[in-house]
């Protein structure tokens, strides 16, 4: 199935499948987790500390092959809450289409704590990195707020 296609046809506005060994990871990130913006540090068992460390973080996503990484972008006036759930919810939609396809254990990253599921500052992922290297833009100047989560997979030829 052309998962990107179902993507778009669910709501995103970009979606693209890479290796997961092109993710970088940056330790030092998780100090953002530690200043507790978002209140779920130590709260949320999906956030560190309970979530795990940083190695073993980077440890699970590098167990799967690829990802597939899901981008909305919206105006910047927007609830970027609002939208973060939304793209989390929009994301486990794929992720169930995917797991009754057959594409069995799955990763989701999330673009926010979400249900039990992790988000991508919890993982230390650089997005930037993450964005060029699946052709996407992260940071522009202009009035447009873009989200990502991602959808970790085994690639199924290999399997």
């Amino acid at each position: 199935m052309d998962w990107i296609e179902e993507a778009k046809k669910i709501g995103f506005s970009g979606a693209a499948v890479m290796d997961t060994s092109k993710l970088v990871f940056v330790p030092e990130y998780r100090r953002f987790c530690e200043e507790n913006l978002c209140g779920c540090y130590h709260v949320n068992p999906a956030c560190p500390p309970q979530s795990g460390t940083v190695e073993e973080m980077d440890q699970r996503a590098r167990s799967y092959e690829k990802t597939l990484v899901l981008q909305t972008i919206r105006d910047g006036s927007t609830d970027p809450r609002k939208d973060k759930l939304q793209q989390n919810k929009m994301t486990e939609q794929l992720a169930e289409k995917m797991k009754a396809a057959g594409m069995g254990d799955l990763l989701i990253m999330s673009a926010g704590p979400y249900k039990h599921h992790s988000c991508m500052s919890a993982y230390c992922v650089n997005a930037q990195k993450m964005a060029d290297a699946a052709g996407m833009i992260c940071w522009n100047d202009d009035d447009k707020m873009r989200f990502f989560s991602q959808i970790l997979f085994h690639d199924q030829e290999t399997e």
